[in-house]
């Protein structure tokens, strides 16, 4: 269990940032080593940024940007066989997962993703994961290391003290032809919103009757000072909502101090997604609707009467 080299890689900077917090609570001893490795694409800043999250070293490969997960799991590989790392944290993105595939299978390394705690056993990894949809939680150990292990956003640890004099090494990308072809790009309708970061969110289900309707919400929202979600039909399905305000298993998961689901009938994978919210509300005219068990206050009625009047009650 000594002297650890535990390599941390997102293509997501403040992903990467958390797997370096993350590494450097496990690195219980002098001799274990923390590298952050950095990828053609990253924006100027990521070294700085992954030295300052505890990082004792920077790796920073040149060589063309690729979005291509078969050009970065052998970049990944090349530098990762290099520095003989003993844990590979990646971030458990819908990218990184398949990255972790890929690494594992060129690696002949196991692996685990979804991971939402780990642990350092004597020759292995003990591991957390979700399981049946977020209600239950599977406990697993990769029985060898060199092990990979990607972990879900938002998962970390307090940030140490600044590394003093960390090292940066420069590498150079394998030439690996891509295994996809850039058809076209669109540009992702939405904003900027990053409602993981919100502190009060109202979030409103298939309730709602049509689109026009959304004003209601919205105005209940500011009336709070909090952000807007929606579940999975909304979003997906009727597009009343862009992704950035879809709140669930396949969508993003939140934990704000006030959660306010309003015509959200509870299915298990929207829960999955908000159950760590601090203090959650309910408003269902459906006295039996499964949002009821995660709220901490019920509110049953027609929201169409009832938002008006707690937006008003609150000066909106």
């Amino acid at each position: 269990m000594t002297g650890e080299v535990i390599a941390c890689y997102s293509e997501e900077l403040t992903v990467a940032e958390e797997l370096v917090r993350l590494a450097r609570s496990l690195a219980v001893d002098e001799a274990s080593r923390v590298r952050a490795i950095v990828l053609p694409g990253a924006p100027p800043e990521a070294g700085d940024r992954l030295v300052a999250a505890g990082a004792h070293a920077v790796d920073t490969v040149s060589g063309p940007a690729s979005s291509d997960p078969h050009v970065t799991a052998e970049a990944l590989r090349a530098v990762i066989a290099e520095l003989s790392a003993t844990i590979v944290l990646l971030g458990s993105t819908k990218r990184g997962r398949e990255v972790a595939g890929r690494l594992a299978g060129t690696l002949d390394l196991p692996a685990a993703t979804g991971v939402n705690a780990l642990r350092i056993e004597a020759d292995g990894i003990r591991v957390d994961r979700e399981a049946l949809s977020g209600n239950a939680v599977a406990v697993e150990r990769i029985a060898r290391r060199p092990g990979i292990v990607a972990v879900m956003p938002g998962t970390t640890a307090p940030a140490p003290s600044i590394t003093a004099g960390a090292e940066r090494r420069q590498h150079t990308a394998p030439s690996s032809p891509a295994l996809t072809e850039l058809v076209e790009v669109r540009v992702k309708a939405g904003g900027q919103l990053e409602i993981e970061k919100a502190d009060r969110i109202v979030t409103i289900g298939r309730g709602l009757k049509k689109k026009e309707d959304l004003g209601i919400i919205e105005s209940l929202a500011k009336a709070l000072g909090a952000e807007v979600g929606c579940t999975r039909p909304l979003a997906a399905e009727a597009g009343w909502l862009t992704d950035d305000h879809w709140i669930g298993l396949t969508g993003h998961r939140v934990h704000p101090k006030l959660y306010v689901a309003v015509g959200v009938s509870g299915a298990v994978q929207h829960l999955v997604g908000m159950r760590s919210s601090k203090v959650v509300v309910a408003i269902n005219k459906d006295p039996n609707a499964p949002i009821f068990i995660q709220a901490d206050y019920r509110i049953t009625g027609d929201l169409y009467q009832l938002v008006p009047a707690i937006t008003k009650a609150f000066g909106g």
